[in-house]
């Protein structure tokens, strides 16, 4: 099964389009018959994505050090398995932890009060061995990673582009930095998918991720004019 997964994952279509195949076909196997056969509207795209072979896909994984997992097999985090809405599959680049969690997230526009006080609490959690979960956006979510990596801590970075796209491009250091220090990228997207415009609404996805792999809260950070010193 890990094999058509992987290759209805590459067609880098919104996740819950592949579950509703899924639902209207039966099994995935079933889907990517329906998929290369023309018998979907997935884009041209996508269509050809899916027929490449799963060998060629882990294969290209392999050689950028990415790890496919689905939900019930080893290096699905463990967290998310309790949820009937967990992702079906997940694209991971680094090391996933066991250890409590919470997520730190927020606006994208923040002040700087705003930014220093995510990146207290980013770092205050790491110290007592927290793992900081967030979107490694602009603002409060980059501002919790760095707080967590000054602190040598671990970072769950949940990312709403292809697991080897940084978004913003002015994180990549805070990505490469992430992976130096133990943490872990994940996405439900495979590899050069870019955060495209229609893919916002998946955002919710990424959303609802994050929520599930912080077992013990997640901080979310709101400014106005009247929390400005």
């Amino acid at each position: 099964m890990n094999g058509d997964l992987i290759r209805l994952a590459f067609a880098g279509t919104a996740p819950a389009t592949i579950d509703r195949l899924i639902e209207r076909h039966g099994t995935p196997r079933r889907v990517v018959t329906a998929v290369t056969s023309g018998r979907t509207r997935l884009t041209s795209r996508a269509v050809e994505a899916v027929r490449v072979g799963a060998d060629d896909r882990f294969e290209q994984l392999s050689r950028l050090g990415v790890a496919f997992v689905t939900r019930g097999e080893d290096g699905y985090p463990s967290r998310l398995r309790v949820f009937s809405d967990a992702p079906r599959w997940l694209f991971l680049l680094g090391e996933v932890s066991d250890a409590p969690s919470i997520g730190i997230v927020g606006t994208r526009t923040c002040t700087t009060y705003g930014t220093d006080l995510a990146q207290r609490y980013g770092f205050v959690a790491a110290e007592i061995g927290w793992s900081v979960v967030s979107g490694l956006a602009r603002g409060i979510d980059g501002a919790g990673h760095e707080g967590a990596i000054a602190a040598q801590g671990h970072c769950h970075a949940v990312l709403g582009s292809g697991i080897d796209v940084v978004y913003p491009r002015s994180h990549r250091a805070l990505y490469r930095s992430v992976i130096a220090t133990g943490g872990v990228i994940s996405s439900e997207f495979p590899p050069g998918i870019p955060p495209e415009a229609w893919r916002f609404p998946t955002r919710d996805s990424r959303n609802l991720l994050q929520a599930h792999v912080a077992n013990e809260t997640t901080m979310t950070l709101v400014e106005s004019d009247a929390m400005t010193p």
